[in-house]
């Protein structure tokens, strides 16, 4: 009676314990600096915003002038007049002008256009934190499972000798010995499983992060469940404020205005070409002269083409950003649900299930030792405490990950511990 009391004491003992020794730990903050710093997707979002920065001077300058030189040699075979052979010179420049107001309108479409891309950067970079974030919590989930197969696997190796030894006096039968090692060859195949588990999923951290898929990662840091300081309302309006998503599609919108308004300049005003022009001459003296041209844009039927276009295309604008409105409310409502269950759920099995799980084995340990009952029924208390356990670290694990898809969806971190 005393040997099943300390062997299950122990094993209690190292359920809540860390093991001395272990690996270095992984930093959660850590990996999502090294995410910001050196994930090759977010470079990529990056790179397209700052490039588009560019294109906002490009879009507002004038086009370049135009210089032009001519000369003519006029040699006559006639020779009317002594003045009939001259040369002649000229030099012109011109510049085209748009209307006024339509270097404005092109700049603010290149803006938009800015914009546009640094939203997709910011929305780039809460997916990846938000996937990073996910294989992290995976990550320490398998360590705390390996760790709970570890130790049931001692505890049925302490089982096991108990057992042989009743059976080996006629106080038990030999199927006792057979169901405990057969627990514990089931417990090594799930250690194999969850090692190659936990292996790819140091290998997709790896990729993350643009690092050595075979580099070594620490264990993850103890987890903690804290509550939301935001309710659903609250969570909505951050939403609306903070996403890039949807702030990509209202940037759109203005953008796609501005086009609007600049297909209707194109039609109704026609840009002014400017030119001077200097010439010489051998039998004149040398003339200055100006010339202002204009292009016929309600012409041809293009320019009309334009507008309808513009106008079109920014009613889509319209309907696309409402319909991503709604696809955002509904799924911040979606995750918080599921973060909120999540964490309902690590409430129920940290203050009663597993609590209940340990009062039944030590109950089955007293009973199994005073031979009201068999092997099998211990086997099954324990496998209901070693189930608890990892259903209350899985739904730990979804209410982290749960968190930080709520954070991607409202734009926003929601821990304040992190950067």
């Amino acid at each position: 009676m005393i040997f099943f009391v300390w062997m299950f004491g122990c094993t209690g003992l190292a359920w809540a314990e860390s093991a001395p020794g272990g690996p270095k730990t992984l930093r959660l903050q850590w990996v999502i600096d090294e995410t910001l710093k050196n994930n090759p997707n977010i470079q990529v979002f990056l790179n397209r915003w700052e490039a588009s920065q560019e294109a906002i001077a490009r879009a507002t300058s004038l086009d370049d002038p135009m210089v032009n030189f001519h000369t003519w040699n006029v040699e006559s075979p006639v020779r009317v007049t002594p003045d009939w052979d001259r040369a002649e010179r000229r030099g012109v420049v011109s510049q085209k002008v748009p209307f006024p107001g339509k270097l404005r309108l092109r700049g603010k479409i290149a803006e938009g256009d800015s914009n546009i891309a640094k939203k997709d950067w910011e929305q780039q970079v809460l997916e990846m934190l938000a996937r990073v974030k996910g294989a992290y919590y995976q990550l320490r989930h398998l360590y705390y499972v390996i760790d709970i197969n570890e130790e049931v696997k001692d505890l049925l190796g302490r089982f096991a000798a108990v057992a042989e030894t009743r059976y080996k006096v006629g106080r038990a039968p030999q199927r006792d010995v057979l169901a405990a090692q057969v627990e514990i060859a089931r417990i090594i195949r799930d250690l194999e499983v969850l090692e190659r588990d936990k292996k790819a999923l140091e290998t997709r951290i790896n990729t993350i992060l643009n690092r050595d898929p075979e580099a070594p990662l620490g264990r993850p840091e103890d987890f903690s469940i804290y509550p939301l300081s935001l309710d659903l309302v609250e969570l909505e309006e951050v939403a609306m404020k903070q996403r890039p998503e949807l702030q990509k599609f209202d940037f759109a919108r203005k953008r796609d205005k501005s086009t609007l308004d600049l297909a209707k300049k194109d039609l109704y005003f026609p840009d002014p070409e400017f030119e001077v022009m200097y010439m010489q001459t051998d039998t004149m003296a040398d003339m200055w002269s100006s010339k202002i041209a204009f292009n016929v844009p309600w012409l041809w039927g293009k320019n009309r083409a334009r507008v309808r276009e513009a106008r079109q295309t920014l009613q889509a604008a319209e309907a696309e950003y409402l319909a991503v409105k709604n696809a955002v409310l509904f799924e911040v409502k979606d995750t918080w649900t599921k973060t909120i269950n999540a964490r309902s759920t690590t409430t129920i099995y940290s203050d009663s299930v597993i609590p209940l799980a340990e009062q039944s084995l030590k109950a089955a340990l007293v009973e199994y030792e005073t031979e009201k009952i068999d092997f099998l029924t211990l086997l099954d208390s324990e496998r209901t405490l070693l189930s608890a356990r990892i259903q209350y670290h899985m739904a730990a694990v979804e209410f982290e990950a749960g968190l930080a898809e709520l954070e991607r969806a409202v734009g926003m971190s929601l821990t304040p511990e992190q950067k």
